[in-house]
């Protein structure tokens, strides 16, 4: 069985990958576009990610304006953010 990262440092990861997305994980649960439970399960698949330092990296290099930045390839979230970003 797979050891989950630090739920923290998940949580935080998970928050700022969806904004970096143009997405607000908090406002599409207000707005039900997805479930508490898709909320959670969000964050455990971050959680099961085994290369944080990697989607760190690209965080920072969007949030310091590096829009070019391409997303890191194996992202566990991608496609429920690419779906979400287009609302």
């Amino acid at each position: 069985m797979q050891q989950l990262g630090d739920a923290r440092r998940h949580f935080f990861l998970t928050l700022a990958r969806a904004r970096a997305h143009g997405v607000d994980l908090g406002e599409a649960l207000r707005e039900g576009l997805i479930s508490p439970q898709d909320y959670a399960d969000t964050i455990t698949r971050c959680r099961s990610c085994d290369a944080p330092d990697i989607c760190a990296q690209w965080i920072e290099r969007v949030q310091g304006g590096d829009a070019l930045a391409p997303p890191p390839a194996f992202c566990r979230n991608a496609d429920l953010l690419a779906e979400l970003g287009r609302f």
